[in-house]
């Protein structure tokens, strides 16, 4: 990406600080001045300069402005407009002058600072209230939305220096817009942040509002505590606490939460959704008579005084220490919870991290972080060798050592001394290499498999990395760095093995993902056929879950074999990329991709029946099959099942496989749509 300098102009506006980037857009802090000395700080978010001409990111842009423009409320983030500078699409929104609350929690743990209960009740009445408002919000028709955020968590809820309390970032929020299923469109797809999920979303069940408010309840206890509820040594336990939801040891560590607090809390944390408030107003009312019973007035303005106490206290020159626990809890020890992790690493990857001192690996304790704040740990110095050895650790991947700034692993000598393999870099140039998309993905692993080629496929974004080997067209093994990949999570996700029988056999093996399935069969909890069906199964998994990426870089370098032992076994490579087009293509995603060709007449240069079969179509996609030929548009075959979103969703999926594998093409007189799928 090629580095502004700041302040620069950008349409009407003036760039003056780069504070946020993620995949799909970057942010920026800015200003808007007018005639007579007027001037208006604001922030600008705005497609990445290399994706600007890309329609499907740009819509996704777009449907994030629409849903939250929709929101106007005091405790919700306000959007000011969705504009188009200079080719790029851009949404202006509200600048808040402050922290948020991850900031805010995080140097109250590290200066050893309580949160007053009645600022931390304030604070999530105020998110309460602006969740009640995005809950109940209808178009311009007067229809329901039936937004859910989804991602209620401290990183998304701003306080203003005045004390002022707003809730953020609907971009991952499901909402009702009328192009869709709401529950097809995200089907096998978590969305949000694990240690903030409610137990149906970890469980694959239907959502409501109500899943906001359990997410909320979480926050609350982490307010009131400092310490992280349902997060356990790793992705397995976390899921197994979230899916119980149990509470009670939690309280018994922490008995100094007034019994009325308690009260609450367990109606916001009930497993059980008919248990819970069954809408934010019920929650904030039941905050509030709290404060009056207990004749407690609670104002912005105090909660503005805490706020620059924190944030302008002296800091103290070491981390807090952790807790002297056993580093791996057992399921016999749930009361156990983790240490306390670091802020996150600076936005700004030009910035050098604290180096560490001296430290003995072996004693050491470890968290891993990717980009979008999704924290793994703690783990153990065996457990470290472990995913070195599994290649489950990237090198741009941030760790924190007992606690230290987080730095990228590749900076820390003594990790990368452990296993140096991990770290170094590609021996020889790749075949191919270029950006992945949610529209491209497919393509590439459709032409490894109709050219039967051999290889490794090498897929990164931010801080995520996967290594995939293919072997005349058919997957053997994949690498990931993505810790719900993990086979153990896997087993447990899909309830193929209980957390306990997973505890045993890793307690049998020094090298999970290498030998974690035969300890399963020695131990007789899987039988051998089982364990290989789970492993191709599995791999299928690793496979699915990169075309849910939005944004990254592909690298394919031929001739490279499996590693010797690859066990798996993915099948039909094509027909699994045509699962993954069903499971991870909605109508609106596709309806974004062929957005500017729906006009346009198609060409098919040759017969697509036996590519069909190659793709195992359904019965109904293969019905639809042939109508996609020359000459015929898009928008013509949808407008004559316009009666049907199923047979349009039916008709995009086959259209889109096809154009992946070079079957269909799209006629365009517009050259400036060459980076679309054309």
């Amino acid at each position: 990406m090629v580095e502004l300098d700041l302040p620069a102009p950008f349409g009407e506006y003036e760039l003056l600080e780069r504070i946020g980037m993620g995949g799909m857009a970057e942010i920026f802090r800015a200003r808007k001045v007018g005639p007579n000395g007027f001037e208006k700080v604001i922030v600008i978010k705005r497609v990445l300069p290399e994706l600007a001409h890309n329609r499907a990111f740009v819509n996704l842009l777009i449907a994030e402005a629409k849903v939250t423009s929709l929101l106007n409320h005091p405790n919700i983030v306000q959007i000011h407009e969705l504009g188009d500078a200079d080719g790029t699409y851009y949404i202006a929104m509200e600048f808040v002058d402050g922290a948020d609350l991850l900031n805010l929690l995080s140097r109250c743990t590290k200066e050893r600072l309580r949160v007053p209960i009645e600022v931390g009740l304030h604070v999530i009445s105020e998110v309460s209230r602006g969740l009640a408002h995005a809950h109940a919000a209808t178009d311009l028709n007067q229809r329901p939305l039936n937004i859910i955020h989804r991602d209620v968590s401290p990183s998304n809820i701003l306080i203003s220096r005045f004390g002022d309390v707003k809730i953020m970032d609907f971009g991952v929020a499901r909402a009702d817009l009328g192009i869709s299923a709401p529950q097809e469109q995200d089907r096998g797809v978590l969305k949000g942040k694990l240690g903030y999920m409610s137990p149906e979303q970890v469980t694959g069940k239907p959502l409501d509002r109500r899943s906001d408010i359990f997410a909320l309840g979480i926050v609350l206890f982490e307010c009131l505590t400092l310490k992280r509820l349902f997060v356990g040594a790793n992705d397995v336990q976390t899921l197994l606490n979230i899916r119980e939801a149990d509470v009670e040891p939690r309280f018994k560590r922490h008995s100094y939460l007034p019994k009325p607090i308690r009260a609450l809390l367990r109606r916001a944390l009930a497993r059980d959704p008919d248990e819970r408030f069954q809408t934010a107003t019920d929650f904030q009312e039941a905050i509030l008579d709290y404060l009056f019973d207990s004749r407690v007035k609670v104002t912005s303005r105090q909660v503005a005084t805490f706020l620059e106490q924190v944030l302008h206290s002296t800091p103290t020159e070491s981390p807090v220490p952790a807790l002297k626990q056993p580093a791996v809890p057992t399921s016999s020890d749930l009361s156990a919870e983790p240490p306390p992790i670091p802020p996150p690493p600076p936005t700004n990857s030009s910035l050098r991290p604290r180096q560490l001192r001296r430290v003995d690996l072996s004693r050491a304790t470890f968290h891993f972080r990717h980009d979008d704040d999704t924290v793994f740990g703690p783990v153990d110095f065996d457990r470290l060798v472990s995913l070195l050895a599994e290649r489950a650790i990237a090198p741009r991947e941030w760790v924190s050592v007992n606690g230290s700034d987080w730095m990228r692993a590749e900076d820390v000598r003594a990790i990368v001394e452990l296993m140096p393999s991990v770290f170094e870099a590609e021996s020889s140039r790749p075949l191919d290499d270029g950006p992945i998309n949610h529209y491209r993905t497919p393509a590439i692993f459709l032409r490894i498999a109709q050219n039967r080629l051999t290889g490794k496929l090498k897929l990164t974004s931010g801080t995520l990395q996967k290594e995939l080997y293919f072997d005349k067209g058919e997957a053997r093994c994949a690498h990931s760095n993505l810790k719900t990949d993990l086979f153990g999570t896997f087993l447990v996700h899909r309830g193929l093995v209980e957390p306990p029988q997973l505890e045993r056999a890793l307690e049998l093996v020094a090298n999970p993902q290498s030998h974690l399935g035969h300890a399963l069969s020695d131990l007789g909890i899987l039988s051998e056929a089982r364990v290989l069906e789970a492993l191709g199964e599995h791999l299928q998994h690793r496979i699915i879950e990169t075309m849910t990426w939005r944004d990254g870089w592909f690298e394919f370098f031929e001739g490279i074999l499996p590693p010797r032992g690859s066990e798996g076994n993915a099948g039909d490579l094509a027909q699994l990329t045509m699962t993954a087009i069903r499971l991870h293509y909605n109508l609106a995603d596709l309806t974004a991709i062929f957005a500017d060709y729906l006009e346009h007449a198609l060409i098919v240069g040759r017969d697509t029946t036996n590519i069909g079969r190659r793709l195992a179509l359904s019965p109904d996609e293969e019905r639809l099959r042939p109508s996609l030929r020359t000459n015929v548009s898009l928008g013509s075959l949808l407008g004559a099942a316009a009666h049907s979103e199923a047979t349009q969703l039916h008709l995009l999926r086959v259209a889109f496989a096809l154009h992946q594998t070079d079957y269909l093409a799209l006629r365009t007189p517009r050259p400036e749509s060459a980076s679309s799928p054309a």
